[in-house]
């Protein structure tokens, strides 16, 4: 027969011999073995027999159940002489005939309590109908008007720096610590966020790494009665000779974040965390000062949280103030309107994904009419960053341009001024045309752009493919000239990646030999119907999937004689 030697958090020693095939640990008055402790659970654990092996398994309690130090994740073997701890009681396994004497201090150090933080608060709610006797309600009532005037007084509309303070003063007020801190996660590392110390105490507030850990990664609540023995502190020399001996901590749960995760807390959801801290002889916490600062440290949390998302909200309208401007400078650099050029229809549109776009056109007359230069560039990059190269990039086309110099030379003086003004990495694929209306002679450099189409009258597509690489890729990129005729009825179209590469629900792209059947079945329609027939099919071919990039086209189709 075995013999549970249990040294209960409250009340005196007891035996309780276990002879049978399972046994239930808990606090419900049906378990086999009763414990009054008011952090177990009803159903905290099992000890049963298997297969002529003592085993041990958690029954998915609130805080756990240790064997020799370890959690206990699955069923586990149990032997003689092994220590089980369920929340502060100590169950040690013996021999029916064996000594009945209570573990040693030492074998089971317990100078520090750990507690789920979001277990606690769940237990503190569901507590208050188990109440009995007038202590227990007065001292419930009191808790509960503490945390109501902590939450009055931080649901005021006030900015972070105010907060922190507002949170430490009442602090002081209710659980009357030496020290104090509140550090929260920014970037994913915990930071120092404000303090406060009594008159006469000095110095910074050090708290362990792995102190931390527990806390703020895991949602555990803790308690250290003594940090002269407690291991987590050996390396934090000046907490030590500072003379601190107690501390209690409590996570900064992010309700919003908490989804259950499970009972040890680890939710991931800790904006930070709030460390108290006292001198021996000064002030000893208790674990009802632990459960009093989780619950302020939860209403904290929630005052925190409103005052980031109102911070977010502040910042989000800002940047879509700053999206709009751009968006509103970006267009004032496309054509407003596009030249009437006799014997011709032209059509541009511009498509942004992100509100402002990396893509822009030029479509303007040079050399008095003679020329028609057309032009679309789809800079690395995507938003704000993209917006601003695409800027840069039409300031220094436009000299180039203005110079009447063929379209070859253009790229090449392009980009060099664009290497030696960006990094590495911002550089921008082009397509530039030079047309004339008269005779329908064009010339062009193709910079690592998608393939320019000429749909002929026939229904022939040609496509003119790279002429070099991208702009401002190299310093000293060279671009060839290529030539061709766009004969009557012919349509010469430029596109950006963000038509030809849009993606559906599965995956597939929109693809450049779906975009060349489109324009050959749709030739005989005017460009406006062309563009606004190829939005729709790219809107049917995503199925409401968002463009990944912007969209950005260009036509001109050489009238048949007698017409425009």
């Amino acid at each position: 027969m075995i013999n549970l030697h249990v040294v209960p958090v409250q009340g005196e020693p007891f035996d309780h011999p276990f002879d049978g095939d399972s046994l239930v640990v808990g606090r419900a008055s049906d378990s086999d073995l009763v414990i009054e402790d008011r952090f177990l659970s009803r159903r905290h654990s099992r000890i049963f027999r298997l297969d002529g092996r003592l085993m041990i398994e958690d029954l998915g309690s609130r805080n756990g159940t240790l064997l020799n130090g370890g959690p206990v994740r699955e069923p586990a073997p149990v032997e003689l002489g092994d220590v089980v701890k369920i929340s502060g009681s100590v169950i040690t396994v013996l021999d029916a005939d064996a000594s009945r004497e209570p573990p040693l201090p030492q074998e089971l150090p317990d100078h520090t309590i750990l507690r789920s933080a979001s277990g606690l608060l769940s237990h503190v709610s569901s507590d208050s109908s188990q109440l009995r006797g007038e202590t227990a309600v007065r001292r419930y009532a009191e808790r509960l008007r503490l945390v109501n005037d902590v939450h009055r007084a931080l649901g005021q509309s006030i900015e972070l720096e105010e907060l922190l303070e507002l949170i430490l003063e009442r602090v002081f007020d209710h659980l009357r610590p030496e020290q104090a801190a509140i550090f929260l996660k920014r970037d994913g590392e915990l930071e120092l966020a404000a303090r406060r110390s009594v008159p006469g105490v000095d110095g910074d507030f050090i708290t362990s790494r792995s102190l931390q850990s527990e806390v703020t990664d895991k949602g555990m609540a803790a308690l250290v009665l003594d940090v002269e023995s407690d291991e987590r502190f050996a390396s934090a020399q000046s907490i030590l000779f500072s003379g601190i001996r107690s501390l209690v901590a409590a996570p900064l749960l992010d309700i919003r974040e908490d989804r259950g995760g499970g009972d040890d807390g680890g939710d991931g959801g800790a904006l930070g965390m709030i460390v108290l801290s006292s001198r021996a002889g000064v002030r000893k916490f208790s674990e009802e000062d632990m459960e009093l600062l989780v619950s302020l440290a939860s209403v904290a949390a929630l005052s925190l949280r409103n005052v980031s998302l109102a911070a977010e909200a502040v910042e989000r309208r800002r940047l879509e103030k700053e999206l709009a401007l751009g968006r509103h400078i970006q267009k004032a650099l496309l054509p407003a309107e596009l030249p009437r050029i006799a014997g011709y229809e032209l059509h541009a549109r511009n498509i942004p994904s992100r509100g402002v776009s990396g893509d822009y056109y030029v479509v303007l007359e040079r050399g008095g009419g003679s020329e028609v230069v057309l032009m679309v560039a789809d800079v690395s990059g995507k938003g704000i960053a993209a917006s601003i190269l695409t800027a840069s990039l039409e300031a220094l086309a436009a000299g180039p341009i203005e110079d009447g110099l063929p379209p070859n030379e253009i790229l090449n003086r392009l980009s060099r001024l664009l290497h030696q003004r960006t990094p590495p990495e911002k550089y921008a694929t082009a397509f530039l045309a030079v047309l004339e209306p008269a005779t329908g002679a064009l010339t062009y450099a193709n910079a690592g752009h998608n393939p320019a189409l000429i749909v002929r009258e026939s229904g022939k597509v040609d496509e003119i493919g790279s002429t070099g690489l991208p702009i401002g890729l190299l310093p000293g990129a060279e671009y060839k000239a290529g030539a061709t005729h766009l004969g009557e009825g012919d349509i010469f179209l430029l596109d950006t990646d963000g038509i030809t590469e849009a993606l559906d629900p599965d995956g597939q792209e929109y693809g450049e030999e779906r975009l060349i059947e489109f324009c050959r079945s749709h030739r005989e329609h005017s460009l406006e119907q062309v563009a606004q027939l190829l939005a729709a099919d790219l809107e049917s071919f995503v199925r409401g999937r968002p463009f990944d990039d912007d969209r950005t086209l260009v036509m001109a189709r050489r009238l048949e004689a007698g017409r425009g």
